[in-house]
């Protein structure tokens, strides 16, 4: 399924973060204020995965319209110099933020759009123990802001 990136933006951009829900902006800015210089660039609302419809589906237009409602919604795609963090933010994150993380890491490898080693990143306040065993088990990177 197709990947994509959309437009980049400066790491020192602020503004309304496409498809990142409002409660989370705060959590997002303090961890970017936080780390002004970690990122060469910054993505968001990537698409990945999506259903490619058949032509019973309609035009090409329409077929396009399909994909974008069926894909899936990276809040953040953050570019360093030799690696991506594929990042879900959330300010009080479940068990849902797992799954999310290892979902968007399966699609990512279906169609890379750059090609560094990539890795999931929860940014949140905070999260239970049972929450950060889970994410330390699955390789997720956790980046807390205080």
């Amino acid at each position: 399924m197709p990947t994509d990136l959309g437009s980049p933006y400066s790491p020192l951009w602020r503004g309304p973060y496409p498809h990142m829900l409002q409660a989370d902006y705060p959590v997002w800015e303090k961890f970017l204020n936080q780390n002004p210089e970690l990122f060469e660039r910054i993505y968001y609302d990537v698409r990945i995965g999506g259903v490619i419809a058949g032509p019973e589906i309609g035009d090409e237009k329409m077929r396009l319209m399909f994909w974008q409602n069926t894909a899936k919604r990276i809040d953040a795609l953050g570019e360093l110099k030799d690696e991506i963090w594929i990042i879900e933010v959330a300010d009080r994150p479940g068990l849902r933020a797992v799954g999310q993380l290892q979902t968007y890491m399966a699609l990512w490898w279906e169609d890379p759009k750059i090609l560094k080693p990539a890795k999931p990143v929860l940014v949140s306040r905070g999260v239970d123990a049972d929450l950060e065993r889970s994410l330390i088990f699955y390789g997720v990177l956790l980046r807390h802001v205080i």
